[in-house]
C-alpha cells in the first residue's frame, strides 16, 4: 500500500486530522508532564534526605517554621541561641549521638548593599559532617587541603573571604559577590539539589564573623543585641547506629528545656505524606484521560470508517486484500498519533524545563529535574503510548470493514 495514498487521505482531511492529533497531543501532554513532574518532586525530596547528613536539627524555641524555610524552599532566615547550648548537650552526655556541629545563619538583601538575597550558612570545618562531605563528593580537591580528625578538608574552598555557592546563586565573570558593601570570592559552585540548599551560600566560621560586622556596619536589624562570637542559629546531630532520631529527641528533651529540636527525615516524609494524595490523582488523570482518549478515538474512527465505506470498497473491488485495506486505516491512525504525541511532548518540554524554578516555588516543595537519560525514558514511553491510541482506537473500524465481502462491496 503507497505511503502516498496515506499522506493524501490525512492532507485532504485537515480537520479530522487535526481533531486526533489534538486529542492524543492533550493525553501526550498531560502524562508526560504527569510523569516529569513525579519525578522530580521525589527527587527533590531524596536530594533533601541525603543532603541533610543530620538525623536532628536544634534550632531555638519557636523557629521550626525558619528551619524548613531555608532548606525546603530557599527561604532566607535567620535566629540565634547561645552557643552555650552545645556545651549543655555535650555534657548531657546522651546516649546516641554519635556527631555534633553548629552552624550559624545570616541573610541580605540586595538593596544597596548586596548583589542579591541569600541565605548565608556558616560552618565548623572541624565538627561539620553535613556541608564538607557534600563538597568533597561534588568538587576536586582544590587550594591547601587540610587534614582534620584524619579526613581530608577543602580549606581551599573555604578559607577565610571565600564562599561556595549553591547552584541558584548566579556569579559574575570576575568571580567575586558583594554583600553589605564587602566583596567575597567564590570558590566554587555545587550541584543541584532542587532544595532550598541551591539558593544557599556557605562560608567557614572567620567569614561568617565578617560578614555579620559587616551587616552591623550597615545598620541590619538582625544584629542587634547578638553577640556572634557567642551565638549560633542551629546543632545539627547525627544518631549512631542502632539508636532511633526519636529516642534521643525524647532524652533531649528531658534534660535540657527551650529547644525545638527537628527529626530531618520527619521533614521529607510529611512532605511525601501530604504529595501522595496529588500524586495519586495526577495517575489517576492520566489514566481516566488515557481511556477517554481512546473512547473519543474509536468513535471517531468509526465515524471516518463510515464516511469513507466507498472507498474502501472500491479497494476491494479493484482487488485490494481486507489486509491492505486494514493495514491502511492503521498506517494512517498511527501516522495522526504520532503527530499529536510528538507535538504534546514537545509543548510539557517547553512549559516545564524552562520554568522549573518557578514551578518549585510556586508548590514550595524540593523540585529536582531528572537527567537526560531518564527524560528520554520519559519521551519514548509517552510517545510509544501517545502513538499506539491512535491504532488501538482503529480496531473496532477495522473490523466493519472486514465484515464486508468482496461480492458486497461489488453491489455498493
Amino acid at each position: 500500500m503507497s505511503n502516498k495514498l496515506i499522506y493524501s487521505q490525512i492532507s485532504t482531511r485537515k480537520g479530522r486530522t487535526f481533531g486526533i492529533s489534538l486529542i492524543v497531543a492533550a493525553l501526550s501532554l498531560v502524562m508526560f508532564s504527569g510523569f516529569i513532574i513525579i519525578f522530580s518532586l521525589n527527587s527533590g525530596l531524596r536530594s533533601l534526605s541525603d543532603r541533610m547528613g543530620a538525623d536532628l536539627m536544634v534550632v531555638p524555641l519557636g523557629y521550626e517554621s525558619g528551619a524548613e524555610g531555608i532548606l525546603i524552599k530557599g527561604e532566607p532566615s535567620y535566629f540565634y541561641f547561645d552557643k552555650s547550648v552545645l556545651g549543655e548537650i555535650q555534657e548531657a552526655d546522651v546516649d546516641g549521638i554519635e556527631k555534633m556541629t553548629a552552624q550559624f545563619y545570616l541573610t541580605s538583601s540586595n538593596q544597596g548593599c548586596c548583589d542579591i538575597p541569600v541565605q548565608f550558612i556558616g560552618i565548623d570545618e572541624a565538627t561539620d559532617f553535613t556541608v564538607l562531605p557534600w563538597i568533597e563528593e561534588a568538587l576536586p580537591i582544590g587550594g591547601a587541603a587540610n587534614t582534620i580528625d584524619g579526613r581530608i578538608r577543602h580549606s581551599g574552598y573555604l578559607n577565610d573571604g571565600m564562599l561556595v555557592v549553591g547552584s541558584d546563586i548566579d556569579v559574575p565573570e570576575d568571580g567575586r559577590l558583594r554583600f553589605f558593601d564587602e566583596y567575597f570570592v567564590v570558590s566554587a559552585k555545587l550541584e543541584e539539589t532542587g532544595t532550598g540548599l541551591d539558593q544557599a551560600v556557605f562560608s567557614n566560621v572567620a567569614t561568617s564573623m565578617k560578614l555579620f560586622e559587616a551587616a552591623k556596619k550597615k545598620g541590619f536589624n538582625f544584629t542587634d543585641n547578638i553577640d556572634p562570637e557567642n551565638s549560633i542559629s542551629s546543632i545539627m546531630i547525627k544518631v549512631k547506629d542502632g539508636t532511633t532520631p526519636e529516642d534521643v529527641k525524647h532524652d533531649l528533651r528531658s534534660k535540657i528545656d527551650g529547644l525545638q529540636i527537628i527529626e530531618t527525615r520527619s521533614l521529607s516524609n510529611s512532605i511525601r505524606d501530604s504529595l501522595s494524595g496529588f500524586v495519586i490523582l495526577l495517575y489517576v488523570l492520566i489514566l481516566m484521560l488515557l481511556v477517554l482518549t481512546l473512547i473519543i478515538l474509536s468513535v471517531t474512527f468509526r465515524l471516518s470508517v463510515r464516511e469513507r465505506v466507498h472507498q474502501f470498497m472500491l479497494m476491494r473491488t479493484v482487488g485490494a486484500t481486507k489486509k491492505q485495506v486494514n493495514k491502511l486505516i492503521l498506517k494512517e491512525a498511527l501516522f495522526v498519533s504520532f503527530i499529536g504525541a510528538a507535538v504534546g511532548i514537545l509543548v510539557a518540554a517547553i512549559g516545564i524545563f524552562p520554568f522549573a524554578d518557578a514551578i518549585s516555588l510556586a508548590v514550595s516543595i524540593p523540585f529536582l529535574l531528572p537527567n537526560l537519560w531518564v527524560i528520554l525514558t520519559f519521551v519514548i514511553l509517552t510517545l510509544i503510548i501517545g502513538t499506539l491510541s491512535g491504532p488501538l482506537s482503529a480496531i473496532a473500524s477495522m473490523k466493519s470493514i472486514s465484515r464486508i465481502s468482496v461480492y458486497d462491496a461489488g453491489r455498493l
